[in-house]
């Protein structure tokens, strides 16, 4: 198992790991008590579009996605607050049209060698220091946003109208989470992918629910979740010489589903 360590793809992938793990853990709460979960369902697959974009463009495709999810998840969510649409039409609408997208971009790249398999299911193989590094950015925005904004955003979700009655910028901090969401989706994809990433947004805070009710808790317990799944979910994937990012997303599953079970046992009323 030491010789792992020796090899740099793996080093990349275990610190992207932890990385997304403190990422998804304080996501996930967020996203879970807002009622969004769909919604990163529907964000990581309008990743496919950007993906092709880049393919088509010769542009490094994270840039493209990025750029395709963070447009996408703030138009959804302009047309959601002002009454036009509801999300699950939003993100059914542009789910389809992002994935449409990427067929038509990729069938007019006539003869491309692109690995698309490693952006649907994830490959550790291209995580890069630059990666990680990209992933350490993005905590470090995302943490300092979340502890500024903590009880203005558990006010939004608590009650929206009285918050934005009581002075809180709800549209504002709302685009500001979609952002996020969209940005943490597009920089999970390589080790996870577009196919699998939507469980990590939702499985950490269901998990924390299990354990309390305090917000603090189920963070805490969702960060703890996410990290463990995604380290141990590594290793396994290399004892099983399995895909790393079905494995995580497999483990993750089925820890979540005993832990539903035990927690039914120990508490019925759950």
């Amino acid at each position: 198992m030491t010789e792992l360590f020796q090899l740099e793809f793996f080093r990349n992938a275990l610190v992207m790991s932890i990385l997304l793990g403190a990422l998804f853990g304080i996501l996930s709460f967020f996203v879970v008590m807002r009622k969004m979960s769909f919604l990163g369902a529907g964000i990581a697959h309008t990743a496919f579009g950007g993906v092709a974009l880049g393919v088509l463009l010769g542009i490094d495709p994270f840039l493209t996605s990025l750029a395709f999810c963070v447009a996408s998840a703030i138009l959804i969510g302009k047309l959601v607050r002002h009454g036009k649409i509801s999300f699950d039409i939003g993100i059914g609408i542009f789910f389809s049209f992002s994935m449409a997208l990427g067929a038509i971009f990729l069938s007019l790249k006539k003869g491309y060698s692109f690995d698309l398999m490693s952006y649907l299911f994830g490959n550790i193989l291209g995580v890069t220091a630059a990666d990680t590094h990209i992933a350490l950015a993005a905590l470090l925005a995302f943490t300092p946003f979340i502890v500024i904004f903590m009880r203005r955003i558990l006010f939004m979700t608590m009650d929206e109208e009285v918050a934005a009655v009581s002075g809180v910028r709800t549209g504002a901090l709302d685009t500001a989470l979609l952002v996020f969401l969209a940005g943490i989706i597009v920089i999970s994809i390589k080790i996870v992918g577009i196919i699998l990433v939507s469980a990590l947004v939702v499985l950490p805070a269901s998990f924390g629910l299990l354990i309390s009710r305090d917000y603090r808790k189920v963070i805490l317990s969702g960060v703890l979740f996410a990290t463990t799944v995604m380290v141990g979910g590594l290793f396994l994937s290399y004892i099983l010489d399995m895909p790393a990012g079905a494995t995580m997303v497999t483990a993750g599953t089925l820890l979540y589903f005993i832990s539903l079970t035990v927690a039914k046992k120990i508490s019925p009323d759950r």
